[in-house]
């Protein structure tokens, strides 16, 4: 039973951390600024002097680091089914950042429906925390909510739904499984137990939109990559976003 319900794998390997990412040019406006970081929204909304923009109140350091991540994503962006399509430049991604372990430095989440890694920053490292996929027989992730410091993956079927799950509990980061198709498959950290047992850790009930976490559009590949964060707005250049407007809420 546990080898068939095999849903992640974590990475014990770490990342060295790469050097601040150059800043060049770009315009926004409005809303689409937001997403800017401090010295770029300082560019695209005319005001060199902006007193509310303080650029030393981002730390640029796991900021460019996650974003070499993102830049060579092929690299790490595991498929355990053979199922992405490398030729494709132009693809819906997850992207956010989030505390779990209230470090004060946020972890990274990026991926697409075949899996997501989970990365955190410390110690002028990178270290990828997990890789989060479906099991196999349900294969592609159909969407993503965020709960109570929780991220749930669902992947639908036609007699149910099966649940992959992260949080942070008790100083480590806990999975969780859940196949509704058949009640009696639930594990915690891979090891069988009930539904009751899952649903103290992880809550699965009425998932609504308002806890969807959205797809953005990744543009481009390698160092030339652009992120269009809602449809009809221009793209960013992915060295010019400030990844922490990117957190979960």
């Amino acid at each position: 039973m546990k080898k068939k319900i095999m849903l992640f794998a974590a990475s014990l390997f770490t990342i060295c951390a790469i050097t601040a990412c150059q800043v060049s040019g770009a315009k926004g406006n409005g809303e689409q600024s937001s997403y800017y970081n401090a010295e770029d929204k300082q560019k695209s909304d005319g005001s060199k002097d902006n007193a509310n923009f303080d650029n030393s109140a981002i730390d640029n350091s796991w900021q460019s680091s996650y974003k070499d991540i993102i830049n060579y994503s092929k690299e790490y962006l595991i498929d355990p089914y053979g199922l992405r399509d490398e030729s494709i430049s132009d693809r819906w991604i997850y992207l956010k950042t989030h505390d779990f372990n209230n470090d004060g430095i946020p972890e990274l989440i990026f991926g697409d429906n075949v899996s997501i890694n989970i990365f955190s920053y410390k110690d002028n490292k990178i270290e990828k925390i997990i890789d989060l996929y479906e099991p196999e027989g349900w294969y592609s992730i159909n969407r993503i909510y965020y709960r109570r410091n929780s991220l749930i993956l669902v992947s639908d079927g036609s007699s149910g739904s099966a649940y992959v799950c992260l949080t942070y509990k008790d100083g480590k980061y806990v999975t969780g499984f859940f196949n509704d198709y058949n009640p009696t498959v639930a594990a915690i950290d891979e090891q069988d137990t009930t539904f009751e047992a899952f649903s103290k850790v992880f809550n699965i009930s009425d998932l609504s939109e308002q806890s969807k976490v959205p797809l953005i559009m990744m543009v481009g590949s390698h160092d030339d990559i652009s992120i269009r964060i809602k449809e009809g707005e221009p793209s960013i250049p992915l060295n010019k976003i400030d990844l922490s407007k990117l957190s979960l809420k």
